[in-house]
């Protein structure tokens, strides 16, 4: 059986072992008036998420114009307005994801193949200016990676790049001067359309602005007699972030 004094020397070997453990386990207080010590780093929080809206003029063409006209002969690129909106996701460094979603149409303004040379005030001989205007509506998606480059505390520049998939809303051919005088074609174009998307562009503070080229990679046209039908557009889009 143990004695009374074995046990004595049991308890006083135990608490000499816990206590230098003890001492290290609990730091000592701050002296009074002392700042508490920072506390270590936690783990870094989800990827930062941004919205915005984005709006701008873009100058659109067609490769070819007589697939769907046979009498029309291209004049001039057609200007429309894009107007959406943008999700930017932050991945990793200044490297980002960002999709959006626009309101966009692609087109070509064109006059007849035969249209005689005219006389200018000038006295020079030229064709005329186009009378009527090939134009597809789109509902697009683009989807792009964004690398920025931080040049000052709240401004930064970047480039994007990546496809975009568009969804068919309407096609119509119509005439320059009065847009409501129109022909539907939409039976002469399939449902929707596939490019790609790159450019650069600026931010400062809660604005930005970019340009970007856009060029169809896949044919448009259902019947694509005489020739293919690809769109192109050169956009200047500005847009503020929420």
């Amino acid at each position: 059986m143990t004695s009374s004094r074995s046990w004595v020397l049991i308890i006083l070997l135990s608490v000499a072992a816990i206590e230098p453990a003890w001492a290290q386990a609990t730091p000592p207080a701050p002296p009074a008036g002392a700042a508490p010590p920072a506390a270590p780093a936690g783990p870094a929080g989800p990827s930062r998420i941004i919205y915005g809206v984005r709006f701008g003029p873009s100058f659109t063409t067609l490769t070819s114009v007589e697939t769907f006209d046979s009498t029309a002969a291209p004049a001039a690129f057609e200007p429309t307005l894009n107007f959406g909106g943008f999700v930017n996701i932050g991945l990793t460094g200044a490297v980002s994801f960002q999709p959006e979603v626009l309101f966009a149409s692609k087109g070509e303004r064109v006059r007849d193949k035969d249209a005689e040379l005219i006389t200018t005030p000038s006295g020079e001989l030229e064709l005329p200016d186009a009378d009527r205007v090939i134009l597809v509506r789109y509902l697009e998606f683009p989807l792009l990676l964004r690398l920025s480059k931080q040049t000052h505390e709240n401004t930064s520049l970047y480039v994007i790049a990546g496809p975009a998939i568009a969804f068919m809303r309407n096609a119509v051919i119509r005439e320059v001067a009065d847009s409501g005088r129109h022909e539907d074609i939409d039976g002469q174009l399939n449902g929707g359309d596939l490019s790609y998307i790159f450019g650069g562009g600026l931010q400062h503070r809660r604005w930005l602005v970019d340009a970007r080229i856009t060029r169809g990679i896949r044919n448009v046209a259902s019947d694509p007699v005489p020739a293919s039908v690809k769109t192109g557009a050169f956009a200047v889009l500005m847009g503020a972030r929420f």
